[in-house]
């Protein structure tokens, strides 16, 4: 049902991502795996997950790294994020499973946040883990969950289980004066221009692909800057970019849809939210300079060392963002497309170029792609299905109807670094499944909202009163059994119908 949900005994999860086998020393302490391959072994592929946070559509087109990477690659045009919010997006990624499995619906509180996440178990069940397994070395870097904090000098927090190389930060929003727990020895970085935190984890990022590389161990990088998100802040040699950007004037900018849920209904933006707007997306795109130059770096380095032609990098955001449409100011949470599509390019050696698959395709299936590509073994326990049958010549992928996206709110809690501005929106309670051209979305309250994209490509003309009662009842119907699946095969099998 649409509220609380009940997370299966015993369920643990799993880290995005990931690699390893066994140890000896590398910097600061991490651990490497033993020499298994040749920097071509095609049966150990290496695999570069590069998440950025709070990254909307509109800011692709500022990232020549990114446009250069669909034109070699391939790109998801229909991939969803199972929640327009960071740590249960973020959950689905490393376990491969929907939040009312994990039990991971906010960034704090009971029902969410790095502590849950934790004392769930959650840590013990990833994607790291599975790839440690098949004799990966990984490494994860940059933002982890909401809540972590690296600790202090004298008492730093434990690197979790199946990674063995780390460099995370607790609070690095405002790119300077953030402290990285670097495999156990916490760091402390300035505000000089060298130490702001996209750098700093592009320069890591490269050194551990270097070693990894030249001693020709099979990888798995996860880097996750904390941009774009709030309060956005570039690069300083960024400062002065993109002078003329301004927040895109869509349909859906300033619009408010038609028999809007009444939660939507008191939105209208002023002139002065239309000012800050344009400010605040010219930082956000700024901010992309950075993370731009960084896949750019990695690229090459992969070519230097002899190993391009053996690794896949797959770029995405943990969720979209807002800024303007369905006349709500800077943020997330709802269910518009603003907010759950979200890019997804990679490129590798058996990726085709310049492909575009519009299967449907969401973040619970990271964990599924990456076991596939590097042959670990992934429980058959997790919701995701592998997405590399989509992108390869002449393969076929699982079909789904629709993807699920689970939402619990409002946010209330000032702490949160997602807790929204006044006029950003703060949708309830909702379960929504987005098909191929449609979005349905059920309230805790009963209230319901259906668009038609194929008709309503913006999403602003809620339908559901005009439905038939019997369709509506088959999407209800199709709503509640996606809610209650778990595990690979019933979650393929609620989502195959319905649409």
């Amino acid at each position: 049902m649409v509220g609380k949900k009940r997370v299966r005994p015993g369920l643990v999860t799993v880290l995005l991502v990931a690699l390893l086998a066994a140890c000896t020393g590398g910097p600061d302490g991490g651990k490497q795996a033993s020499p298994t391959r040749t920097a071509q072994d095609p049966d150990k592929p290496n695999l570069v997950l590069v998440l950025v946070d709070d990254m909307s559509m509109n800011l692709m087109q500022y990232m020549p790294s990114l446009t250069t990477m669909q034109q070699e690659g391939t790109t998801f045009s229909n991939y969803f994020v199972t929640d327009s919010l960071c740590c249960p997006s973020r959950a689905s990624i490393f376990t491969g499973r929907y939040p009312h499995n994990t039990g991971i619906y906010r960034n704090v509180g009971d029902d969410g946040g790095y502590v849950t996440f934790k004392a769930l178990g959650l840590e013990s069940d990833t994607m790291a883990v599975d790839l440690q397994k098949a004799g990966y070395r990984t490494a994860m870097m940059g933002k982890y969950l909401n809540q972590y904090q690296p600790g202090f000098p004298d008492k730093p927090r434990k690197v979790p289980a199946g990674w063995s190389e780390w460099a995370v930060a607790g609070y690095g929003y405002n790119g300077f004066n953030y402290s990285l727990n670097q495999n156990g020895a916490v760091v402390k970085y300035g505000s000089a221009p060298e130490d702001y935190i996209t750098d700093v984890l592009s320069g890591r990022a490269q050194d551990f692909v270097k070693r990894a590389g030249e001693q020709h161990q099979p990888f798995m990088l996860e880097v996750a800057p904390f941009m774009p998100h709030a309060p956005y802040i570039p690069a300083p040699r960024h400062a002065d970019a993109l002078p003329d950007v301004k927040a895109p004037r869509t349909k859906a900018y300033g619009a408010r849809p038609k028999n809007a849920p009444s939660w939507l209904k008191r939105y209208k933006l002023t002139k002065a939210d239309q000012k800050n707007m344009d400010r605040d997306h010219r930082l956000r795109a700024q901010t992309m300079l950075s993370i731009d130059e960084m896949i750019t770096a990695l690229r090459k380095q992969f070519v230097e060392l002899g190993i391009a032609d053996n690794t896949y990098l797959v770029f995405s955001s943990d969720n979209g963002y807002h800024m303007g449409e369905h006349s709500l100011t800077n943020g997330k949470t709802t269910a518009f497309d603003t907010d759950i599509n979200v890019p997804f390019v990679v490129v590798g050696p058996d990726v085709p170029a310049g492909k575009s698959v519009d299967a449907l395709a969401s973040n619970i299936d990271i964990r599924s792609t990456f076991g596939d590509l590097a042959g670990a073994e992934v429980p058959d326990t997790v919701d995701g299905t592998s997405l590399a049958p989509l992108w390869r010549e002449g393969g076929q992928g699982e079909g789904r109807d629709f993807v699920l996206v689970e939402h619990h709110g409002p946010v209330t809690d000032k702490k949160d670094p997602d807790y929204p501005l006044p006029e950003g929106g703060n949708p309830p309670d909702y379960e929504a499944i987005r098909g191929a051209d449609w979005l349905y979305v059920l309230y805790e309250s009963g209230e319901q909202e259906y668009y038609d994209m194929s008709k309503d490509p913006f999403q602003l003309n809620n339908i559901a009163a005009k439905m038939p009662a019997k369709r509506l009842k088959e999407l209800q119907t199709a709503v509640r059994r996606a809610e209650a699946c778990a595990g690979t095969a019933a979650c393929t099998k609620a989502q195959g119908a319905g649409g």
